[in-house]
């Protein structure tokens, strides 16, 4: 019997400019990633969202979506999709995918989190460092924000 495996709920955002998502080289992982982590106890995942692209990039960012009322129940904003990530052994992160378009200022990085950070186009998104996940999503991200084309 294998042991148990602990979960954390996390949330990210890949936050779209133009026709550009920002990365983030994060210090822990090694890896280009959007801004995202911890859900915090009593915090709402789209606030997490929100929060940690704030704490990570300086941005302010309006999420993909809205919130409705339905009578008394709030129905809040739904990610676009949830991860199941494999973090170490035994443990894992239920990660909420949200996309937001960056509403003002440009990016500063936060030491603690990122060493560096760069506006991926489509095309920016084939780079091999970039994880098959990460490169999906980003496009996917940069199309939900796309202009309509004119008829």
């Amino acid at each position: 019997m294998s042991p148990a495996v602990t979960r954390d709920f996390t949330a990210t955002t890949f936050v779209v400019r133009g026709q550009h998502t920002l990365l983030l080289w994060h210090n822990k992982v090694g890896a280009w990633l959007p801004p995202g982590g911890h859900i915090h106890p009593g915090e709402l995942p789209e606030e997490a969202a929100c929060r940690e692209v704030l704490e990570e990039t300086g941005l302010a960012v309006e999420l993909l979506g809205r919130e409705e009322e339905w009578g008394k129940v709030r129905v809040l904003r739904q990610p676009v999709c949830i991860l199941l990530e494999d973090i170490g052994p035994g443990h894992q992160h239920i990660d909420l995918i949200y996309f937001g378009l960056a509403s003002s200022g440009e990016p500063r990085l936060n030491p603690r989190e990122s060493s560096a950070l760069r506006w991926c186009s489509d095309a920016d998104l084939e780079d091999p460092q970039i994880a098959p996940d990460i490169r999906i999503l980003g496009r996917r991200a940069i199309a939900a924000f796309a202009p309509l084309p004119q008829t």
